[in-house]
């Protein structure tokens, strides 16, 4: 992945990590949705893991597709070993999920995951998404990824990066009137989406 400029280094720069706090911001935000009740947008937690496979159950084989950049099967994304591992935020990755909170006889359920990872580049994050299949997909994707732009700041990047298949429009549309600048890189069948900071 090309990364970008680097800020130049100084002793008093303090690098981007998401092992620390971030500025200014609470990590737990809920939202109403009509339609679909409040959602909880959150760190994932290691005790998510038994509601990651009931997520992992809800989502099509095209928006897999769309993730991964191939098709996975579900055995697969929801061995135990992997799940610890994408459970768990560290210094180098950092996600969240959006969470249906229970109503009535309804239980909590994960809706969509973002995660920020660090680049080449310490000033500069990538992002990605993935979200169940629901009738309010787009508006559950619009704020995660509002979400991730503004973690990815208070967390001290000062860009943030994607790369997206060309044909997943829904999520170049959003990008598009995000703010983000994009840049088709037709021998890989990607876009790169980019925003400062």
């Amino acid at each position: 992945m090309k990364t970008l400029a680097k800020a130049p280094a100084s002793p008093r720069t303090r690098l981007p990590d998401f092992g620390r706090h971030p500025r200014r911001v609470n990590l737990n935000r809920v939202e109403t949705v009509r339609g679909l009740g409040k959602i909880k947008l959150r760190p994932i937690r290691p005790d998510d893991e038994p509601e990651m496979v009931r997520f992992h159950e809800r989502i099509s084989e095209e928006n897999v597709y769309l993730r991964y950049f191939e098709y996975l099967g579900l055995d697969h994304r929801t061995t135990h070993e992997r799940l610890v591992h994408v459970c768990a935020n560290t210094p180098e990755s950092y996600a969240l999920v959006a969470e249906r909170l229970p109503e009535g006889d309804r239980p909590a359920e994960i809706t969509a995951v973002g995660r920020l990872t660090k680049t080449e580049d310490p000033y500069a994050a990538s992002f990605d998404t993935l979200i169940a299949d629901d009738p309010h997909e787009r508006t559950i994707r619009r704020m995660l990824v509002g979400r991730l732009v503004t973690l990815a700041h208070a967390f001290g990047f000062r860009a943030l990066i994607g790369e997206l298949l060309i044909a997943d429009h829904d999520t170049l549309n959003l990008c598009r009137k995000m703010g983000f600048s994009l840049q088709t890189l037709p021998e890989d069948g990607l876009v790169r989406v980019t925003i400062d900071l």
